[in-house]
């Protein structure tokens, strides 16, 4: 089978977070298991480009990559000559798959498709939940740009969701008969001792930590209260944040933790390599993502695969996993909820610390990367997609 896969951005534009990791692994496992696999993707890489060979093929881990370039250096990711290849380029692949939304290039290879009547297979990333349509500088201009030209180009393609949660929305937005398969991201993990997943820092101090792009929906205005109402408890704790963002924003969120007198506590790393990452994981007790709205959120299987446990709300994709696994809490977007958490752990925390193998285990039972692989060419079989 050859499985053409078309994304805005590719490693190592790791600056994108968790969709490069999940896009790449899912490429690989199907490359893994004998399928030819190329990706149609551009030079971004942020706000600067990759510097990549242009149009040609590369092979990366048994993948064929072909960077196109960009000609803008937004998130519109404009690349023409990734249109002409597609528009042009013979058919010569047995499945079509698009990766996230609301970029004009995603927009446009979605039409270019849907006028050489190819059909394909489009995972939004989260980007058809309520909260991208309410949490938007231009709400209108977004319902335009769905009403006119997402909804006749998408509407009889096949969607996969990441999560139930994420499945609803998109059915909410298309209808219940919308062809649809619910499948987790792939991650690729590290090779972890087992001695480092049971071993804890000894130290008195609580160490949480954070890991995901500093934004305005990721609720770490809540956690940073949490930290204050703690701190008024003299409890000892120790806040890492981990990850990337505006840096206007940023300097609010440091203003906020001097106003609460948690400046101390707090260590801003900014982005961290993945492999050192894991090491800061390793380091915490918890995990914690109060996020307003995540259609998955790879770095809490990373975590729990780690051996340490979550904090995450209702409006985490994978927090039904975390509640009915109990590898954690599931909470709602209220500091005093992680508060409640971070007690009960300490309460329990030798509990929790034993059952670090148990959560290592079961991560790499539930997401290996080549039985995820096998469902996901199963379910394009199932909705005949490329026939």
């Amino acid at each position: 089978m050859t499985i053409l896969q078309i994304v805005p951005s590719y490693k190592p534009a790791f600056v994108y977070g968790g969709p490069i990791y999940s896009v790449s692994a899912l490429c690989e496992a199907q490359a893994a298991l004998g399928h030819q696999v190329i990706v149609y993707t551009t030079n971004a890489n942020g706000s600067t480009n990759l510097n990549v060979p242009l149009v040609s093929e590369q092979i990366i881990n048994n993948v064929s990559v072909y960077y196109f370039p960009r000609i803008t250096g937004d998130h519109t990711h404009i690349s023409p000559k990734l249109w002409l290849k597609l528009l042009f380029g013979k058919k010569k692949y047995d499945i079509v798959h698009l990766h996230s939304w609301w970029s004009l290039l995603m927009i446009g290879c979605a039409w270019i498709l849907f006028i050489r009547g190819i059909r394909f297979v489009i995972s939004p990333r989260g980007m058809f939940s309520s909260y991208s349509f309410t949490h938007n500088n231009n709400p209108f201009k977004k319902k335009i740009f769905f009403d006119f030209l997402s909804k006749t180009v998408l509407k009889k393609q096949v969607f996969h969701a990441t999560a139930i949660s994420e499945q609803l929305e998109i059915q909410r937005l298309f209808g219940n008969n919308t062809k649809i398969f619910t499948l987790p991201n792939l991650l690729n993990f590290p090779t972890l001792s087992l001695s480092s997943i049971e071993t804890y820092t000894n130290t008195q101090e609580i160490n949480l930590l954070f890991i995901s792009r500093v934004d305005k929906k990721k609720g770490i205005e809540i956690l940073l209260k949490a930290v204050y109402e703690l701190n008024q408890l003299s409890i000892p704790i120790r806040l890492t944040i981990i990850g990337s963002g505006n840096e206007e924003y940023q300097n609010e969120l440091k203003e906020m933790c001097n106003t609460y007198n948690i400046a101390n506590m707090i260590s801003w790393k900014g982005s961290v390599e993945w492999n050192e990452k894991f090491k800061d994981i390793l380091n915490a007790n918890l995990l914690i993502l109060p996020s307003y709205n995540e259609n998955f959120a790879n770095i809490i299987l990373e975590s729990l695969y780690a051996g340490r446990p979550v904090v995450v709300t209702k409006y985490v994709g994978l927090s039904d996993y975390v509640f009915n696994h109990k590898m954690g809490w599931v909470i709602d977007t209220n500091p005093d909820h992680i508060v409640s958490s971070v007690k009960e752990y300490i309460n329990n925390k030798r509990f929790w610390q034993s059952k670090s193998l148990a959560m290592h285990h079961q991560i790499s039972h539930d997401f290996n990367s080549e039985e995820l692989g096998n469902q996901y060419l199963e379910a394009y079989k199932k909705h005949k997609i490329g026939a």
